[in-house]
């Protein structure tokens, strides 16, 4: 997405002057030179092209950090269980599960029988599983330890397979629904899953073709775009079914309302506070989250197409089993009354405190307005935009006052924001990246950890009540994902459910 560039100075985020730019109408007569295609054939049915900001960094499950690499993954790889919107793992390559004696006292078994393929021989069996499996939880790295509950397995048949494992039964289905777990069969271009993987040249685009010889959609191009102008003058061209839509196009005259889909509830932007600076206790907390005005930044700057959290949930998780009311609302005057009570008052308003945040300009923007609130509130700030990688580094090392992060949550339901983000054991780089820990909240994480309960409604509604009252981040907004559709998959009611 983009926005206006800022300087730290400027008094005013949402009034910046921009650096100068190639009008909309320019920078399309500069694409029509490029991707002039004159005399080009007509596309052929069964084959779309969709559109990625960036190159996968890997199309091995395991090391599947980044979004394009999952995108890709998604239709490459089969996934033995896949989670619902209610957060409940439900089998996909598996079509029973049950569960058996371990090999010894401390473990339990787990009997796994593999969907037969209906209209040709299975491109997968039990020993890819179990082969695939074991990658996951031998192959050093952070993976390793995440997967540490598995203790091996065996192969019972071609299509059924036991696997060995410690804990609760719903943290085993809600890790192996991950995609990190997806099947690994072995090189993308013999997967095993819907599609393989037919070219792939860098900075340029990646192709899939289908693994079944009639299949509906024999073909799926991903067109590699930096810049989504690129991608609207090659959908506007009817070269393009499918592209994530920034904000800062959404007025854009040539695209139809009706041609935009929207996605809520993927993931959360927010302040991560330090809990390792003792002038941060909860009051001091309390008032930076009462100082900032969401709404009015979701307005100016994300032209609404966001969502309040409801503490660290999207408000669309959050109506799936609670009231979604926020627990901060702006109110600057009891900002006020929650920072004179805090610990390090009055001298933390003569330190400077560190506003860190990626250097991209939505971020920077973002972070602009968020500072200026601060500021507001009678606090002095820095503001240091870093780059991605060095940001996380250093967050992972404890550094920093203040850091505005994203966190897309790997499965759908509450439990994608809270483990992977508050608990005592995922410091830093495991996620918990405010180094926040709550003695009652790690024992809900323990509980959840090993039940083989999927009714986690009561510790959820705990978890959130301890959340909101201790305020470990600024809780912002969720905003909504916006794809634009093209008419093929527009008009098909099939491709839009598979495809979106």
């Amino acid at each position: 997405m983009f926005y206006p560039s800022f300087l730290d100075a400027v008094p005013n985020p949402f009034r910046v002057k921009r650096k100068p730019t190639l009008t909309l109408s320019l920078a399309f007569l500069l694409l029509s030179l490029l991707f002039c295609h004159c005399g080009k054939a007509e596309r052929m049915p069964g084959k779309l092209v969709f559109s990625l900001p960036s190159d996968p960094i890997s199309l091995e499950p395991i090391r599947s950090t980044d979004l394009s690499s999952r995108i890709i993954l998604k239709y490459i790889s089969p996934k033995l269980f896949e989670m619902n919107a209610e957060g409940v793992a439900v089998p996909s390559l598996v079509k029973s599960y049950k569960l058996s004696s371990g090999i010894d006292p401390k473990t339990r078994g787990l009997v796994l029988e593999l969907r037969k393929g209906e209209k040709e021989p299975s491109r997968i069996n039990a020993s890819i599983v179990l082969a695939s499996l074991e990658k996951l939880r031998n192959t050093p790295g952070p993976r390793r330890s995440v997967y540490s509950f598995l203790k091996g397995g065996k192969i019972l048949s071609d299509s059924v397979l036991e696997i060995y494992f410690e804990g609760g039964l719903r943290e085993v289905l809600e890790k192996l629904s991950l995609p990190q777990a997806w099947i690994d069969c072995g090189s993308p271009e013999n997967s095993c899953g819907d599609f393989k993987l037919s070219e792939w040249k860098r900075n340029n685009y990646i192709r899939l073709v289908s693994n079944e010889k009639n299949a509906p959609i024999s073909e799926i191009l991903f067109r590699i775009l930096p810049q989504a102008s690129t991608g609207l003058y090659l959908y506007m061209k009817d070269e393009l079914d499918l592209m994530k839509l920034p904000i800062f196009l959404v007025r854009n005259s040539m695209i139809r309302e009706d041609h935009i889909s929207i996605r809520k509830g993927a993931g959360v932007q927010y302040v991560a506070i330090n809990a390792k600076d003792p002038c941060f206790d909860k009051n001091f907390r309390k008032a930076l989250n009462y100082s900032v005005d969401k709404r009015r930044i979701m307005k100016v700057l994300l032209e609404g197409k966001a969502e309040v959290s409801v503490g660290p949930f999207p408000q669309s998780v959050a109506n799936t089993w609670t009231r979604s009311e926020e627990p901060y609302p702006y109110d600057p005057a009891l900002a006020k009354q929650y920072l004179s009570k805090s610990s390090c008052y009055p001298k933390i308003l003569d330190r400077e405190l560190e506003f860190r945040m990626r250097g991209d300009e939505e971020n920077q923007a973002n972070g602009a307005a968020i500072v200026q609130d601060l500021k507001e509130l009678g606090l002095k700030i820095k503001i240091l935009p870093m780059e991605k990688a060095v940001l996380y580094k250093e967050n992972g090392e404890g550094k920093g006052d203040l850091t505005l992060l994203f966190w897309f949550a790997d499965i759908p339901g509450p439990w994608g924001f809270l483990d992977p983000l508050f608990a005592g054991d995922r410091f830093g780089n495991g996620g918990n990246r405010a180094f926040f820990s709550h003695p009652y909240l790690e024992k809900i994480f323990q509980e959840v950890r090993s039940t083989d309960r999927t009714d986690l409604r009561p510790q959820t509604e705990k978890a959130l009540s301890i959340l909101s009252e201790e305020a470990p981040w600024i809780f912002l907004w969720s905003p909504f994902e916006l794809y634009l559709v093209g008419d093929r998959i527009e008009g098909d009611p099939t491709l839009r459910s598979n495809f979106l």
